[in-house]
Formats: structure tokens, C-alpha cells, sequence
């Protein structure tokens, strides 16, 4: 796990008032044009009213009045809201831990995903059978590991230019965006489908929504201009992608199938596609859908019964328990409250904090598991994917059992599926 030192040189921080660049840069902004101003990072310009016409004379041309409205809420990909963004910067510049740590870990993640060389699905060409354009990942698991290298790029690119304001880390965020998603050469067919499979992927559902939370930092940013077809076309493959996923439902897919982690991956997936686009109506699905099936697996007790059973079994619990948090975070955005969700069979007690009380024992040791931990033990990795998500429990509960299961692995965490740098990100959101 990454160290907070200042060994690469530099931190972000201006000098003189030990700002980082980009708190300074929208500070600067909203002083100097106005607080309409899109700022770095949060991309939605302010909206117009139509405009209305006065006549002020039979022989002179009307007068145009243009009213401007409130911008719109920031939200990015409903995993941050501006107003979060802008707490978080401010605990980085008083250099407060665990914020600031975790900023100096972003900010090497950003430095070194500038090195990225593009990727994509046609990279290696693609089974027989199966046009190049489309996620058909084989035995090599080649898509996914691509994939994987992309996302995470574009998340902490898109992140780093959120927290500095530096353009270097959005042009090649948006360079990726497009080589993944926009250029006809390379770009990925926007569907959830594992080709040469009969299910949608579960590869697909913890990296694209990746690349989409990056996207979220980069909104009105003039790198798009560059692209193929802009943000616009970007928009608009993030609402294929999400209406492909849908088509899961239509056809099936799930009838009859156990409703574990990539039931609630395929739910998650979706959410965050309807968050980028700001499309009430699909998210209100999506939490439906969570509400209805998602926790079925939640015993009593708080155990995740079908990600126990396998022979991972306490990184799959954590890897569902994790499918179900990213979906309630999101919905905490949009006012709508599944942490605190309770099930007919416990009414008492939210279900996803019977899981987190459960499993708060074993994120930092399996001592005492009675199932499964694979034939290549409790890694570190897999500890420190339990203490990412034990990050947002704790921002939620402020319950010290959560706190401990974080500091048994060490602050700043990482999530390499979706946040990166969640100390940074989702730490004691109480305290902002």
C-alpha cells in the first residue's frame, strides 16, 4: 500500500498560501467572473431561461432579456457531490489527514497514469466469431485486463485534474475516453455483454463505471473538442451502454438465477450510468431493483449466504458487500436512503449495516472465518478492498468498529474496483 511522502517531489500546493492548484484555481475563478462560473472539475454550465422580449416603443427593435438560473447541482457520477469536492479540498489544503494523505497518493496514481498507452477490446483482436469491436474477453481474461488499465487511468486522471486544475491529467483522461469508447478504429461497442457468453459480464460492471466516474470530472472541458463527436458523443454512449444493460431485464437474464454479487454489480452498473446523465427516472429503477432483489443473500446474522459458499469466500462477501455500498452511496446523492434499507425479515436493523457489523472482524485477518479463503490465503489486496468499503461505512455510521477495521489495514486505502483513493474520497464524511 502507497505511503503519504513527498519523495517524488512536490505535492500539489501552491507555495505561498498552500493551497492545491485547483481549490485555488475555482477560488480564483468564482472570485474574479462570478459564482456562475463553470470551475475545473465540475463542468455544468449555468442554464437560461427563454427569453422574454419588452417592446418600448412602436419604432424600436424589443429588448432581449436573458435570466440566467442557479447551475445545476453537481453531482459526479453520484459518487461525489460538488459541495463534498469542495470540503475535501479545503481539509487538503490545512494539509488533515486522512484527506491529505490520500491526496498525495491521487496525486502520484494521476502522475503515473500519464504514462498510460491506449488500450481496447480490438487491441488483440477478438474470438472467432465475434466482431473486434465488442467485449469478448477469452481464457487470457485480455479485455478485462485492458479494460482494467484504462479505467483506472481515466478515474485517477479525472480525479487529479478535479484536485489540481491540471490540464495535463484531463487531456489524457478524455484522449482515453475517446480511444475506449469514441474512436470507430478502437472504440468498445457499448454493451454489458460478455460476448460468448449467455449472461452479462461482471467484468464489465466494475470497470466501465469507472471510466464513467472519471468522465464525471472532465465535463465542459475543452479536450472533448478533440475527440470523436465530443462530449456529446460521449453522453450518448453512456446511454447505449446503460439501455443495453436494461436489456438484461427484458430478456431475462436473471430469472431463476441466484441474486448474488453480480446481480447487484449488474444493478450498481446501471445507477451509475443513469447518474452521469442525470436520468431520474432510470435511477429510480436501479434502486428499485436493489430494494426488491438486491439483498435477498443477507442472512439474519449479516453474512452474504451465496459469496460465503465459494472457495473465496470471505472476498467474495466482501466484493458483494461492496456491489450493494456503491449503490446505496449513489442513491445517497438522489435523497433516496438505502443504507438505512431494512428487510421484512429483520424491520429493526438496516441490512447493509447487519453485513458491516458482521464482517467488521475479518477485514483485517481471517482468523476465525469458518469458510473459504482460497488457495492463496487473505491477501493484503483483498484486506484492503474490505477496508476501502469500511471507509464509507464509517462516514455513514461513524461506528468505531468500522473505524477499526480501517485502521487494522491503514489509512490512505485504495478501491482498485471504482473510487481509487477512498481516504481521500469517502472518509469521515461527518467531519467535513
Amino acid at each position: 500500500m502507497e505511503t503519504a511522502d513527498e519523495s517524488d517531489g512536490g505535492d500539489g500546493l501552491r507555495s505561498d498560501d498552500e493551497t492545491p492548484r485547483g481549490l485555488y484555481r475555482r477560488t480564483f475563478l468564482a472570485a474574479a467572473l462570478g459564482a456562475g462560473v463553470a470551475l475545473a472539475g465540475c463542468g455544468q454550465q449555468p442554464t437560461e431561461q427563454p427569453t422574454t422580449t419588452t417592446q418600448t416603443g412602436d419604432d424600436l427593435e424589443p429588448t432581449t432579456t436573458i435570466t440566467p438560473t442557479e447551475p445545476a447541482y453537481v453531482t459526479y457520477a453520484g459518487f461525489l457531490d460538488e459541495d463534498e469536492l469542495t470540503a475535501i479540498q479545503r481539509k487538503v489544503a490545512a494539509r488533515e489527514d486522512p484527506w491529505y494523505s490520500g491526496f498525495l497518493a491521487l496525486r502520484r496514481s494521476a502522475n503515473r497514469a500519464l504514462g498510460t498507452r491506449p488500450t481496447s477490446v480490438v487491441t488483440n483482436g477478438a474470438p472467432d466469431g465475434v466482431a473486434a469491436n465488442r467485449f469478448a474477453t477469452d481464457a487470457d481474461r485480455t479485455d478485462y485486463s485492458n479494460a482494467l488499465q484504462m479505467s483506472h487511468a481515466i478515474r485517477d486522471l479525472g480525479m487529479g485534474y478535479a484536485f489540481t486544475g491540471d490540464d495535463r491529467y484531463a487531456q489524457k483522461a478524455i484522449s482515453l475516453l475517446d480511444h475506449w469508447c469514441l474512436d470507430p478504429e478502437t472504440a468498445m461497442y457499448p454493451s454489458g455483454r460478455n460476448h460468448g457468453e449467455a449472461y452479462f459480464s461482471i467484468e464489465i460492471y466494475i470497470t466501465i463505471p469507472t471510466m464513467i466516474y472519471g468522465a464525471s470530472f472532465l465535463s465542459g472541458h475543452q479536450a472533448w473538442a478533440e475527440t470523436h463527436g465530443g462530449e456529446t458523443a460521449f453522453r450518448a454512449w453512456v446511454e447505449a451502454f446503460r439501455e443495453d444493460l436494461e436489456a438484461g431485464r427484458e430478456q431475462n437474464r436473471y430469472t431463476g438465477v441466484v441474486k448474488n454479487n453480480i446481480f447487484a454489480w449488474w444493478i450498481f452498473s446501471r445507477a451509475t450510468a443513469a447518474a452521469y446523465l442525470d436520468d431520474r427516472d432510470a435511477l429510480d429503477t436501479a434502486f428499485d431493483d436493489w430494494r426488491s432483489g438486491a439483498l435477498d443473500q443477507i442472512t439474519e446474522d449479516g453474512l452474504l449466504e451465496y459469496e460465503r459458499q465459494r472457495e473465496d469466500g470471505l472476498q467474495y462477501s466482501m466484493y458483494g458487500l461492496k456491489a450493494l455500498t456503491m449503490t446505496a452511496e449513489i442513491a445517497r446523492h438522489y435523497d433516496e436512503d438505502l443504507y438505512d434499507y431494512r428487510t421484512a425479515d429483520v424491520p429493526e436493523t438496516s441490512a447493509l449495516k447487519r453485513a458491516f457489523t458482521y464482517y467488521a472482524r475479518y477485514v483485517a485477518s481471517s482468523d476465525g472465518w469458518e469458510w473459504g479463503i482460497g488457495d492463496n490465503g487473505y491477501t493484503k489486496d483483498e484486506q484492503e478492498e474490505g477496508a476501502s468499503v469500511y471507509e464509507l461505512a464509517y462516514s455513514q455510521w461513524s461506528d468505531d468498529a468500522y473505524l477499526d477495521a480501517v485502521n487494522a489495514v491503514g489509512r490512505p486505502v485504495f478501491d482498485r474496483r471504482i473510487l481509487g483513493w477512498t481516504s481521500l474520497t469517502h472518509a469521515n464524511r461527518f467531519a467535513l
